[in-house]
């Protein structure tokens, strides 16, 4: 009985005191809870670092056609600013969803500050895809 009791407990508490999350941290995880809580973890620039136009298609099916606070709309712009940080080529880091998800954002507000601050996620989002289509000069 005793033996039952301090497996459930050693498997309940070992990935608690290594660190270890029991939860798969996938892009689509951390982007809803980005979106949902408006919390960033240290990780997440990690988890969606490169991931490119992948991130703004998860975007859209999340928060689908919802009207967005001005808040929520920093948020998106926060998950695009990370997920297109040194974006490698290949089909990912074309923003064709990415700039399609910043124009709505950019018709759906008349605040002037956030207005710049689409912008320059566009032009940060760009930037990058120019990047990753530029000749590596490594051997």
């Amino acid at each position: 009985m005793w033996l039952r009791i301090l497996v459930v407990f050693s498997l309940i508490l070992a990935p608690l005191a290594t660190g270890q999350s029991q939860e798969t941290t996938t892009p689509e995880h951390v982007i809803g809870r980005i979106l949902d809580r408006g919390l960033t973890e240290g990780q997440d620039s990690k988890v969606l670092g490169n991931t490119g136009d992948a991130a703004a298609v998860i975007v859209t099916k999340l928060v689908g056609g919802r009207s967005l606070s001005p808040a929520q709309i920093d948020l998106v712009l926060i998950v695009l600013n990370m997920s297109f940080t040194e974006v490698a080529p290949g089909p990912e880091a074309e923003p064709r969803t990415a700039l399609f998800v910043l124009r709505e954002l950019d018709l759906s507000t008349n605040d002037a500050q956030l207005r710049g601050r689409i912008a320059q996620t566009r032009k940060y989002v760009q930037d990058e895809f120019a990047k990753s289509t530029k000749p590596s000069l490594r051997n």
